[in-house]
């Protein structure tokens, strides 16, 4: 992620533009007019998956961990319908930005009912906290998280910089975690960026889409600090339209997903780089919520560094990769490369894990050819061995192909004949002995004796 800058201002700072923005108390004129037009649920097509983040993302693994619970983020937007019973318990009074044609430009109200005409924030607060009434409906990626909606009521594209600048201020004010800007802004105003620096000065992490236009810079997702999000389909394949630049940290599920529609009821189709950043403000709150004293600087770290690659790597469409929920809350799946070996050097939080033991081969390249040889020559050696009587039977017939005539075996010499020669003969004496006779009654004049 790009370098945080900390300015070191405190929260009286924020508090403080935002009362000099905002001078005096609301008159009712200046409220905020019901909706002209109201956006409302639509049919879906037959066989859609309410839930489909739940498997791509990995979130029954990720919830095990973390909810979100103790977590508030703040969507600065068009407004969040709170009575949708998938969003029940999960929105809180929020705030109301109204322009007036004055030199302050707008003032604040805190409208009687959480008011939403063109339904992108009930989208982007369903995206990221919805909890899927009566076991249906859609759930959002931190179930347990809290929404301050913050209402811009006429319009993102018509609000003024010190408005959006002020809308910040207020979210940091109500102690926000997490601020959501689903919005894109071509041109780079002071005031936004102030804003946007006293928030991650104030400990809070700032996540913006990058938008829509499919080649252009936006802001606030170019600030410095910020986690600019790109989008991508189930795929992981990049969308045509979400904009490029080194300035894009990671990418989210921007194809059209199914999101929570105005009205009290039902649901509607939404996409691009706007329903992308809700999913990642999600995670923060997911990390934040299991790690509450992480610092928000090295949150949005855990969330760059724990992203899946897409694409072979690093690349300015969907920059670290796809945000992995169960990657930020454990630490695993960090790139090669980043943080380093040292387990202390670690952020806070972060499950330290021994690397597996590389690869290696059992044979460097030497030893390897210096056996092969070793092989070849034994190999010889033993064909030589075997192949010797062969080649001495070939000798024997002059290399002629047949079989070689044996040698008749010489016969042994045959013994002598009585047993007294025989061993006469075995002792030495030749044939008879000594003058060539034997007394061959000799033996048997022993058996028989008269006493």
């Amino acid at each position: 992620m790009r370098a945080v800058r900390g300015l070191g201002s405190s929260l009286a700072a924020a508090l403080a533009l935002l009362a000099a923005a905002l001078p005096g108390a609301v008159t009712p004129a200046a409220a905020s007019e019901p909706c002209r037009t109201q956006v409302g649920p639509q049919e879906l097509p037959a066989g859609v998956e309410l839930r489909p983040l739940v498997e791509l993302l990995g979130l029954p693994q990720a919830w095990d961990l973390a909810t979100g619970a103790g977590v508030t983020v703040a969507v600065v937007d068009s407004g969040v319908d709170a009575t949708h019973p998938d969003l029940d318990g999960r929105v809180a009074r929020g705030s109301e930005f109204v322009g007036v044609r004055e030199e302050r430009e707008f003032v604040r109200d805190t409208p009687a009912r959480q008011r939403d005409c063109e339904g992108h924030g009930t989208a982007v607060a369903g995206l990221v906290a919805a909890r899927g009434a009566d076991g249906e409906g859609v759930i959002g990626v931190a179930p347990g998280a809290t929404v301050y909606p913050v209402r811009i009521a006429d319009g993102v594209e018509n609000a003024t910089p010190r408005t959006f600048a002020a809308a910040i201020a207020d979210a940091v004010a109500a102690g926000a975690g997490v601020i959501n800007l689903s919005l894109a802004i071509p041109s780079d105003y002071e005031p936004i960026r102030e804003a946007v620096e006293r928030a991650l000065a104030e400990d809070v992490v700032v996540v913006a889409a990058a938008g829509n236009e499919g080649d252009a810079r936006m802001y606030p997702a170019a600030y410095d600090g910020v986690l600019a999000v790109g989008a991508v389909d189930a795929e992981g394949q990049p969308l045509d339209s979400s904009n490029p630049g080194d300035w894009v940290d990671l990418a989210a599920i921007g194809a059209d997903q199914v999101v929570v529609s105005p009205g009290g009821e039902g649901y509607r189709a939404e996409g691009g780089t706007s329903m992308a950043a809700a999913q990642v403000s999600a995670v923060a709150a997911l990390v934040r919520s299991r790690f509450p004293e992480l610092p928000a600087t090295e949150v949005a770290q855990r969330l760059i560094r724990s992203a899946t690659p897409l694409g072979g790597g690093r690349n300015d469409r969907t920059g670290a990769g796809l945000v992995d929920p169960f990657g930020a809350l454990t630490g695993l799946g960090g790139r090669e490369g980043e943080g380093g070996d040292d387990a202390a050097a670690a952020p806070a939080g972060r499950v330290p894990v021994v690397p597996l033991p590389r690869d290696e081969p059992l044979l460097g390249p030497t030893r390897a050819t210096g056996l092969a040889v070793s092989g070849v020559l034994l190999l010889a050696v033993l064909v030589g061995l075997l192949a010797a009587p062969g080649l001495r039977r070939a000798a024997r017939r002059g290399w002629r192909a047949g079989t070689a005539p044996r040698r008749p075996a010489p016969e042994p010499p045959a013994p002598p004949g009585p047993p007294a020669a025989r061993l006469a003969w075995l002792g030495g004496d030749g044939e008879g002995g000594e003058g060539g006779t034997t007394d061959h009654k000799a033996p048997h004049q022993n058996r028989s004796r008269t006493p």
